[in-house]
């Protein structure tokens, strides 16, 4: 992994700290998008230390702000010309309906929505560095869920958390097979792993 470049959401915390990890120990520049700066920069030194690299940047990411979302591409694009790898893994499971900043569902807006628009604002970096690769985090209980499609948001019906983040993870693997079909043939492969 010398020389590549790759992002991990949610790489302060259990999953994403540990694929932050693997990704330092081997050779690539690692940049943890995280909401809670201070957080990240304590995992930043917790793995720079454990690996022996100091290749790991932080980056502040809200996947619950479309504003934050754009910033988060500008400043990788204004620090690195290539993307290598793209882990979607941060995601939420609210316990009672909230919203996000931009009036979204909580669970759906930070899970599927940040997730996809992140991966939009940097999609035209992943295909300029080609061969790359995305990995969206999504969970085996995405098969319990069930697409909402008449209120996504549950704004209608009863609110469920497991209900709201089943269909989240759902979206997910919807969205990477969609997107595999339409990135064939250009380098970037994308693939959904069940956590």
């Amino acid at each position: 992994m010398n020389g590549k470049v790759c992002v991990v959401t949610g790489g302060n915390t259990g999953i994403g700290k540990e694929t932050a990890r693997g990704l330092a120990q081997r050779g690539a520049t690692v940049v943890l998008a995280c909401r809670d700066v201070g957080r990240a920069e304590a995992a930043r030194d917790d793995i720079a230390r454990t690996t022996g690299r100091g290749d790991v940047e932080v980056i502040a990411l809200d996947l619950g702000s479309k504003a934050s979302i754009r910033a988060f591409g500008e400043k990788l694009r204004a620090k690195h010309d290539r993307l290598d790898v793209l882990v979607n893994n941060a995601g939420v499971w609210q316990r009672s309906r909230s919203t996000t900043q931009d009036g979204l569902e909580a669970t759906f807006g930070v899970n599927h929505v940040g997730t996809w628009l992140l991966t939009q604002e940097l999609l035209p970096l992943l295909k300029r560095s080609a061969p790359s690769r995305i990995v969206v985090l999504s969970s085996a209980v995405h098969y319990r869920g069930q697409m909402g499609w008449d209120d996504l948001q549950f704004e209608r019906r009863k609110y469920s958390s497991f209900a709201a983040y089943c269909q989240s993870k759902l979206a997910n693997v919807l969205f990477t097979k969609a997107l595999s079909r339409r990135l064939e043939g250009t380098g970037v492969t994308v693939n959904a792993v069940p956590a």
